[in-house]
């Protein structure tokens, strides 16, 4: 994906990726405290998604690491990476746990092509 991305990228141009963290697929979504499901791994290539909306659906995952990477490493300059405890989605009137701040939710990534 970032190889297309920035041959598609007119010079100077942006990626911004704004998504969940790659770790989210391991926070339970229990409402007393944050818990890691030992049923997944953060290093597996892919998991089931058991979870409200999907129910089933097969997700591939990437590590944060292998993400910044393959956008370095396509060409692009990357100007900005942040990690936030706010998830990137949440379903209707579910309150988790792992939400509370203590977590890594979501994260932010600005990239530029170079001129």
């Amino acid at each position: 994906m970032a190889r297309d991305v920035a041959r598609l990228l007119r010079p100077s141009g942006h990626l911004f990726i704004c998504e969940a963290h790659p770790a989210v697929i391991l926070w339970t979504w229990d409402q007393d405290r944050p818990r890691i499901r030992e049923d997944r791994s953060y290093f597996a290539r892919s998991h089931i998604n058991d979870t409200f909306p999907a129910r089933g659906a097969v997700e591939w995952q990437w590590t944060l690491g292998q993400v910044v990477t393959a956008v370095a490493a396509a060409g692009l300059e990357i100007l900005h990476l942040g990690e936030y405890p706010e998830p990137f989605w949440r379903a209707g009137g579910v309150s988790a746990a792992a939400w509370s701040g203590c977590l890594p939710n979501s994260f932010a990534l600005l990239a530029r092509r170079a001129q």
